[in-house]
């Protein structure tokens, strides 16, 4: 059995020799090129090619995503954050939303060849990249309305406009929703022409350790009834979807699993955040199935401060949720771990996670 066949049997509850194995969350350089045999600089040569080379040596099954380290950055974090200065208040962001596109004129130049190439392409080459042994999920975060826009408009701003202007913002999620609707009416012919998988990897941080950013009610009108919008191309055909999001998910999580998720990943099962794996594994999505779970050792306490025998024991407990829900579960970190992880615990992740049951 390949890991693709694995991983997709999985995400079916059909099944499975062991507990598929997820790559693609690793941002330490040091292991990854000592994994895939070479020095540290020629890692930096091709990020992309060794970190694939690696995971092939560490037997996953599929890799999600791959977040790639940053050579510039002492956490090996992908992106920093810097402070935007178009806008100096939540007032002045209503001029920007007020200039949006009416949705027709966003039907009507829409180029549908184009999005459906593209999606074809971001498949397609990743998928050669790394192998037919190995299952690719690429991200797809651009597939969704759009939440995390603080990079845009200013933190601060933001928030405030959430809650002080709901029918500005309203307007302005509906305009990210129904680009991505579109957007989605040509992945899901490519994935229907081509007969690609039909799982896909997105979602948006909308949550901090205490739960939404707004209050719940408030988050699924003006912005998460737009999300069940923007999936529904890709509902019609049957895709699954996992969705990702830090931190306290669990208040939204009925109104996400009305949008279409099929799925979770990254959820931080820490005591401040409050998010339960094996009750979040017990909901029932809109298709009457167990959600996928994709987890779930922190990458916040057990990945870097517990010992390899913590993180061996950890993998067995997700091992047994996995068991006792009868799959539907793949085995990861709750987020990307970096230089501060010690790569004796990141090895023994993967070599606990791959060992099958006696």
């Amino acid at each position: 059995m390949t890991g693709k066949e694995r991983t997709l049997l999985a995400i079916n509850f059909e099944p499975t020799d062991r507990i598929p194995v997820v790559g693609g969350f690793v941002r330490h350089p040091q292991f990854l090129a000592e994994m895939a045999g070479v020095s540290v600089e020629e890692f930096w040569t091709d990020p992309r090619k060794t970190a694939i080379r690696a995971f092939h040596s560490l037997g996953v099954d599929v890799i999600i995503g791959l977040i790639l380290p940053n050579r510039d950055s002492s956490s090996g974090a992908q992106h920093d954050i810097h402070k935007q200065t178009r806008f100096d208040s939540p007032e002045a962001m209503l001029d920007d939303i007020a200039k949006l596109p009416s949705l027709s004129d966003l039907h009507k130049n829409f180029v549908f060849q184009k999005h459906y190439d593209d999606y074809l392409k971001r498949y397609k080459d990743g998928q050669t990249e790394i192998g037919e042994e190995i299952l690719w999920i690429p991200n797809t975060f651009d597939c969704v309305a759009q939440f995390q826009n603080e990079g845009y408009f200013g933190a601060e701003n933001y928030y405030m406009a959430l809650s002080l202007f709901p029918e500005a913002m309203n307007r302005f999620f509906e305009h990210s929703g129904e680009t991505a609707f579109l957007r989605n009416t040509a992945v899901a012919k490519a994935i229907v022409e081509n007969d690609l998988p039909r799982v896909m990897w997105l979602g948006q941080d909308s949550c901090d350790n205490r739960g939404p950013y707004i209050a719940p009610e408030i988050m699924n009108d003006i912005y998460i009834r737009h999300v069940k919008r923007s999936l529904e191309p890709l509902k019609d055909i049957g895709v699954k979807i996992i969705w990702h999001s830090d931190g306290n998910i669990m208040p939204i999580v009925p109104y996400l699993l009305d949008a279409g998720i099929d799925g979770f990943q990254g959820m931080q099962e820490t005591i401040e955040t409050k998010v339960d794996v094996e009750k979040l594994g017990g909901v029932t999505t809109r298709a009457g199935k167990k959600p996928i779970i994709v987890g779930s050792l922190s990458s916040i306490t057990i990945m870097p401060f517990g010992t390899p025998d913590d993180v061996r024991a950890d993998v067995v407990r997700c091992q047994e949720l996995a068991r006792k829900r009868d799959g539907g579960w793949l085995l990861n970190f709750s987020s990307s771990i970096g230089p501060e992880v010690p790569a004796a615990n990141i090895q023994a992740f993967f070599d606990q996670a791959s060992r099958k049951p006696k």
